[in-house]
């Protein structure tokens, strides 16, 4: 069929005739005819006339031959000459609305190759509306397509424009692993934009992005694009939709703590330092051990969150046994600055720690003797500290059951427990007696 195309443009006696040859098969007539042009550039021209004298007529081209040209300038053709008749050649055709689906698909295809199809191509996107349609040819691109360069990644985020906005969560997705340094670009432009139609849907899929350390310069420049849009003062967020992105990003977020520490800071400011967010990055670290000894924090003095410990400055520890009892394994095990701000927490509470009614000292006394049993001698600090807590939990808490067990533990841990005496003296006073008379007891059976 080459040959014959050949002849034909050239008036060299064809065998077939022009309508014989699109009549024969088409889709491999407008293949032969791109063939025909590369092998003989300089019939180019013939073939552009011969294509516009048939659209003139308003008899039969294949679809097929606009995808073949793009295809064939872009890798074919040496020349730019040669290339840009073929590009001004499509530009100057109409299109009905399916077909510019189409002929958006080819122009992503072919523009990182021959950016003057980047013209073409936003042309197409300014003139088709919102569909699934162009949803399904980015989403074929983004994921079939296995590359996305600087003229590509400028016409898919111009198209991102002209999706459905429940298409952007799927999009987002898409996006995240195609290689190149563009992808963490879209996924941003995709959430700012999107962000307010569906919140959860497009933050859960773009917390993917965070799931390993494969680009972490990437990773970080979108970490510091998605904290600037939430920090925005105008900017509305969700304290659920913020949880959720918060456990997402958990680990990556402890991994470079210093880099981030700032931004995550102004961003609980905006939830008023809500004690939910400090759970996640609390559990997240797996053990208190671990967020007592985090050793990735920033060395900035103006940090607000220097480590996550940092972070028990704005909670309320005076309602919160496990905060205090968190504080104590910082003092009792942290490194001196960890130590220095846990007795600071501390020292300013200390007078004013109220637990809740069903808070049972019977649930702390081994965490406390544990605590008391790190090191010796024991620190004053955490003595100190350590008195206060179940002085509190005697106070506030819930009734003490057995009074003997709690002496006990005060007496030989040397701890000072006023409200032992204020809350339970007779109960203290009728065992000393008892074991007073245990005692004449036993003196009495020694001696006879």
């Amino acid at each position: 069929m080459r040959v014959q195309w050949t002849a034909l443009l050239e008036d060299n006696n064809p065998f077939f005739s022009e309508d014989e040859l699109w009549n024969i098969d088409s889709v491999l007539a407008a293949e032969s005819l791109c063939f025909t042009i590369n092998m003989k550039p300089k019939l180019l021209s013939l073939a552009l006339q011969m294509i516009q004298t048939r659209l003139h007529e308003k008899k039969y081209v294949p679809f097929d031959i606009w995808s073949d040209l793009i295809g064939l300038s872009s890798y074919q053709l040496k020349t730019v000459e040669d290339r840009l008749k073929i590009r001004d050649f499509v530009l100057a055709q109409n299109f009905d609305g399916q077909e510019k689906f189409q002929m958006i698909a080819s122009a992503l295809r072919c523009v990182d190759r021959m950016p003057e199809w980047l013209k073409c191509g936003m042309k197409w996107v300014a003139e088709v509306s919102p569909s699934e349609t162009l949803g399904s040819v980015l989403y074929d691109f983004l994921t079939s397509w296995g590359r996305l360069d600087e003229y590509s990644n400028t016409l898919v985020m111009s198209a991102f424009d002209k999706i459905l906005p429940e298409q952007a969560p799927m999009m987002i997705l898409a996006s995240t692993f195609v290689p190149g340094p563009y992808r963490f670009d879209l996924s941003l432009y995709l959430l700012k934009k999107y962000f307010n139609d569906q919140p959860m849907e497009v933050v859960r899929a773009i917390i993917p992005c965070f799931g390993t350390d494969s680009d972490v310069v990437l990773q970080q420049k979108l970490l510091d694009g998605i904290f600037n849009f939430f920090n925005k003062r105008e900017q509305n967020i969700a304290l659920n939709v913020a949880l959720v992105f918060i456990k997402g990003i958990s680990k990556f977020l402890l991994e470079h703590w210093a880099e981030n520490c700032f931004k995550f800071g102004n961003f609980w400011d905006k939830f008023h330092n809500a004690p939910e967010i400090f759970a996640i990055i609390r559990y997240a670290l797996n053990d208190d051990m671990n967020f007592v000894m985090f050793d990735r924090g920033s060395q900035d003095k103006l940090a607000k969150l220097k480590t996550p410990l940092y972070m028990l400055c704005y909670l309320p520890v005076v309602n919160r046994v496990d905060l205090c009892i968190l504080l104590l394994k910082a003092i009792s095990r942290g490194d001196a600055e960890s130590r220095n701000l846990a007795c600071q927490i501390l020292v300013e509470k200390e007078y004013s720690l109220q637990f809740a009614p069903d808070d049972n000292i019977d649930d702390y006394y081994q965490e406390l003797s544990e605590l008391l049993s790190d090191s010796y001698p024991v620190s004053y600090e955490l003595r100190l500290f350590v008195s206060a807590i179940v002085n509190a939990l005697v106070t506030t808490g819930a009734e003490v059951k057995n009074v003997e067990k709690l002496y006990d533990f005060v007496k030989m841990r040397e701890l000072k427990v006023p409200a032992l005496d204020e809350c339970y003296s007779d109960e203290v006073k009728a065992l000393l007696q008892r074991r007073q008379d245990e005692k004449e007891v036993l003196d009495y059976l020694l001696k006879h």
